[in-house]
């Protein structure tokens, strides 16, 4: 019996816990929620505009912590959280359905226990940031970033003493008079002011440094510059991990205090002018995972010390056109790097298999516009598996680069002016299916691929050396540039080829080669070609009707080769035509009404043809056009004097500038 008191006492404080485990497990079984909570969200969403019915849920009947984007406490059913970002911020179709605007109401006060309030990624119109969020004493977490607000960032958000993320940026317009009262959130963790301006504030440093417990901070895009940190040689952040000053003007040296921060793990100082070397103190910074130099004007060697950052994933020095040196060896020691960007430099030397020794997680390789050579043996196999190579203006050849063949997971590969002096490997073709992006232009690349199937989505041979027949293609190929080779023979093997898939084909360049034969009339099976371009060949025959079926047609060159009579009047289906270039053939009849009411044209070159009768008057109504060359025709009548009033001709290419006539491909 002498135990009996104390198990009388237990089992209600079992009971009392076991009841609790129940109400935190089971929130359905609850109350409904707040009274005066449900009727401050309903005036909250009648000040705002919402469409596609988004908050359909928002109603009087509706338990208010049963709504979409509501989040109540499981034991007191109060209003704690408020998720209203938009959920498609990525797809802009769908973001534009489900952005909320409007106002935002004071009935917000109300919800005296909210923590989490998240609007971003919609549209207030550049209205201001109510003052009164700054009331909101709960607070722990404000994210009002891509939300179309604008004017001053009102001090009283200082005022929420207990608050942990705040993120204002890439709003329209934010700008701060000062930033004395975000030294009063002394929880604060999480601080996004990216395109916030902050010009006005010289002394942003000295505010922001002395919050202790600071993580990330992120500074894109404030126009910072020189003359607001000359002044501090110290900055008191001893939490920070990650830092984003990218996108400011500090035309400056990398300041001292930089280096201080050893905790930092990210840190971008992009897009900055920044200027002077790379300080061997970068090697202080031992925590470093990613390292955003790229877009300034450092000149002088890579520090060596880079090799010692044994966190690092990502370093990026690309376009500093005054980084020069060696790509020093210590890089071979980043055992952990994924992404290394050097491109845009002057770096000079020779690229080793040394500098690959253990960079065995290695995805992208980033060399393009240097003056490195690489330099490994012919059977190498790298220990790295890339996704992306950009290596145009860098040289590896004049071999065609054996170690590629090892490489199963490109999906870019650049290798354009890379000094390739060789015939395509037998195992190239069939490697390289799987790749999406391939550019391989101006080199001295030779083959024949009239039994090749290529199946790249975007692929670029122009300027090399290949011949024979035109190669197959599948469905998939959307950019087929061979422009300036030696392929020959009809093109119609290729257009009149018919596949079971709908061709995804949008540019067709085989400008500059040895094509003969007519266009032959299959361009119905084309549907998605947007540009054509077939110039400086040896063409015959007639424009085929079928060419007008091509609706979605930008550009269409079919200049110095020898096609002859009228220009079907099918083209006039071709309703987004911006450039058109039939010059150098033997085309006749009279100019084609479509083309002088074709209000979208830029560009008509019809020079060196057979064309007869007036240039029509409407041609004046052309308001975009910038390029017109009707010479050496037989033409007759005046030149219209309303010429003169398209304005956009005034700036107008040289004679033989034929650059300005092609269309670009955006690719």
């Amino acid at each position: 019996m002498r135990n009996s008191r104390p198990m009388i006492l237990l089992f209600p404080l079992v009971c009392f816990l076991s009841s609790i485990i129940s109400i935190l497990c089971e929130p359905n079984t609850l109350g409904v929620c707040n009274e005066k909570e449900k009727h401050a969200l309903l005036r909250f969403k009648q000040a705002l505009s919402v469409p596609n019915n988004r908050l359909s849920s928002w109603s009087m009947d509706e338990d208010c912590c049963r709504r979409e984007a509501v989040r109540c406490s499981n034991v007191s059913r109060r209003v704690v959280e408020l998720h209203l970002g938009n959920p498609y911020d990525t797809d802009y179709e769908f973001y534009i359905n489900f952005t909320l605007g409007g106002e935002i109401s004071p009935a917000l006060l109300e919800l005296e226990f909210l923590s989490y309030l998240n609007l971003s990624w919609n549209n207030f119109g550049g209205r201001s940031i109510p003052s009164f969020l700054g009331s909101m004493g709960s607070l722990r977490s404000l994210d009002l970033s891509y939300a179309g607000f604008g004017g001053v960032v009102p001090h009283q958000l200082g005022n929420l003493s207990t608050l942990s993320h705040l993120d204002l940026g890439d709003n329209n317009g934010l700008y701060v008079e000062n930033l004395h009262w975000i030294s009063h959130l002394s929880f604060l963790k999480y601080l996004g002011l990216g395109s916030v301006d902050l010009h006005r504030e010289v002394h942003w440093l000295e505010s922001v440094s002395i919050i202790p417990s600071l993580s990330e901070l992120y500074l894109s895009g404030c126009r910072l510059d020189r003359n607001m940190v000359s002044s501090l040689g110290y900055a008191n952040f001893t939490s920070l991990t990650f830092l984003d000053l990218s996108e400011n003007n500090f035309n400056q040296e990398i300041p001292n205090w930089l280096f201080n921060l050893t905790s930092l793990a990210i840190l971008s100082l992009s897009d900055n002018q920044f200027k002077g070397q790379i300080s061997e103190s970068i090697g202080q910074l031992k925590y470093l995972e990613s390292l955003d130099l790229d877009l300034n004007s450092f000149h002088g060697p890579i520090p060596t010390s880079i090799g010692s950052l044994s966190s690092l994933r990502y370093l990026l020095l690309d376009e500093n056109l005054l980084i020069n040196g060696t790509l020093p060896t210590s890089l071979g020691l980043l055992s952990n790097l994924e992404y290394l960007r050097v491109g845009g430099t002057s770096l000079t030397g020779n690229i080793s298999e040394v500098h690959f020794t253990t960079l065995s997680k290695l995805k992208v390789l980033a060399v393009y516009e240097t003056s490195l050579s690489f330099h490994v043996n012919s059977n190498w196999t790298p220990p790295f598996q890339l996704e992306f190579l950009e290596a145009n203006s860098c040289k590896l050849g004049p071999k065609f680069p054996a170690w590629l063949k090892t490489q199963n997971s490109l999906f870019y590969l650049d290798l354009s002016n890379s000094g390739i002096m060789d015939t395509t490997p037998k195992w190239f073709w069939k490697w390289a299916s799987s790749i999406q992006q391939i550019h391989l232009s101006d080199n001295q690349i030779s083959g024949d691929l009239s039994q090749v199937v290529l199946n790249i989505t975007i692929l670029d041979l122009s300027s090399n050396c290949f011949s024979g027949r035109l190669p197959r293609l599948s469905s998939n190929v959307v950019v087929l540039n061979i422009a300036n080779n030696s392929f020959s023979g009809q093109i119609s093997p290729l257009i009149c080829r018919k596949t079971n898939e709908r061709s995804k084909l949008e540019v067709l360049d085989i400008s500059n080669n040895a094509l003969s034969g007519e266009l032959s009339n299959c361009w119905m099976h084309w549907p998605s070609l947007t540009h054509i371009n077939l110039g400086s060949n040896n063409l015959s025959g007639e424009i085929p009707n079928s060419m007008g079926s091509l609706v979605a047609l930008n550009a269409l060159s079919l200049h110095n080769n020898s096609l002859y009579g009228d220009i079907p009047s099918s083209l006039g289906n071709c309703k987004v035509l911006r450039l058109i270039n039939l010059s150098d053939n033997r085309f006749l009849g009279i100019i084609p009404r479509w083309i002088v009411e074709r209000t979208t044209l830029t560009v008509i070159h019809l020079r060196s043809n057979k064309f007869t009768g007036d240039i029509p008057r409407k041609i004046c109504q052309l308001s975009s056009l910038t390029v017109l060359n009707l010479a050496n025709n037989s033409l007759s009548g005046t030149i219209p004097k309303c010429l003169n009033n398209i304005s956009s001709m005034a700036a107008g290419p040289v004679e033989g500038d034929f650059n300005v006539l092609e269309a670009d491909y955006d690719y």
